[in-house]
């Protein structure tokens, strides 16, 4: 009998990009989503934390959980009910699978649970943030906290739990790149703010192996950085993109106040950024397919 994966956010591009990947190994994909999908190619079973509603069968015969689901962190204005939806979408829905499991006979091994490098807080600074680092006091940054406390009842029912801090997720369709090229594309590219934020990225396809890895490996456990060992700051970013499209950068940089006008609050996910340190992950001999930008680049932007 395969082995089987029940996903959270199977729907997601991560998500997809993951159940793909899985099942090209051999493993037997199964997606936890709100809605069923006609045409999917995944079963699909429906749960919804705010009915606190989960289908039991999703966890018959099944031995590992890849937890992904969240709403997205940028996609709309931080409200009080959106800054709300953004927690309990990662929080509550870590607690209902907990619940779940908790009141049964289950197989699980582990458990592989998104977080972000948020959990250090959005912040420039010199310091290369490593794994036993406390977390920042801003919004992600207590949304990473409380999402990754979550997840350590799981090791009261015996299960293995790995928090992934995942960096920027660099993929040819869906998530920021696309989003970042198209000002590029128009001839309008600029660096934003004083161009000097990292931003921690990682190439979708390195994500997913690290993903895989952490549900293979009996020794990895807690939290890792998932972002490649080539730090780059947004003004570098920003050439490469330029020069990968054959683009100039001819305009100044945006400044701060003006992103703050068009994105209120979570104008900080694009104006700070520190540098975090892929040491921890390497140590486990993962090798990025990816491990510098101009590669990663090469293979997205074709």
């Amino acid at each position: 009998m395969a082995t089987r994966i029940l996903v959270s956010g199977g729907t997601g591009s991560v998500g997809v990009l993951l159940c793909d990947y899985l099942t090209s190994k051999g493993y037997e994909v199964s997606i936890l989503s709100r809605t069923r999908r006609a045409g999917s190619k995944y079963t699909t079973f429906l749960w919804d934390y705010k009915d606190q509603f989960i289908e039991e069968q999703a966890f018959d015969n099944c031995d590992y959980i890849v937890h992904l689901a969240g709403a997205g962190i940028a996609d709309k204005a931080w409200t009080n009910e959106r800054k709300k939806e953004i927690i309990d979408s990662r929080v509550e829905t870590t607690k209902l699978i907990y619940r779940s499991l908790a009141k049964r006979k289950h197989q699980i091994k582990a458990i592989v649970s998104a977080s972000a490098v948020g959990f250090y807080g959005q912040q420039t600074s010199p310091v290369i943030f490593k794994e036993q680092d406390a977390p920042g006091n801003d919004f992600v940054a207590q949304v990473c906290k409380q999402w990754e406390e979550e997840t350590r009842p799981f090791e009261n029912l015996g299960i293995r739990t790995v928090n992934l801090r995942i960096g920027i997720v660099l993929m040819q369709k869906g998530g920021a790149l696309e989003k970042m090229v198209q000002p590029f594309k128009m001839n309008i590219g600029s660096a934003l703010g004083t161009g000097k934020q990292f931003i921690p990225w990682i190439h979708g396809k390195d994500l997913i192996r690290i993903i895989s890895k952490a549900l293979e490996e009996n020794s990895m456990s807690n939290a890792y950085n998932c972002a490649a060992p080539d730090p780059v700051d947004n003004i570098g970013f920003s050439r490469a993109i330029a020069k990968k499209l054959g683009k100039s950068m001819w305009l100044p940089k945006v400044p701060v106040f003006v992103l703050k006008l068009i994105l209120g609050e979570r104008s900080i996910l694009l104006t700070e950024g520190s540098r975090v340190s892929s040491d921890k992950i390497l140590q486990t001999e993962f090798k990025f397919e990816f491990p510098d930008l101009e590669s990663a680049l090469d293979d997205l932007l074709q």
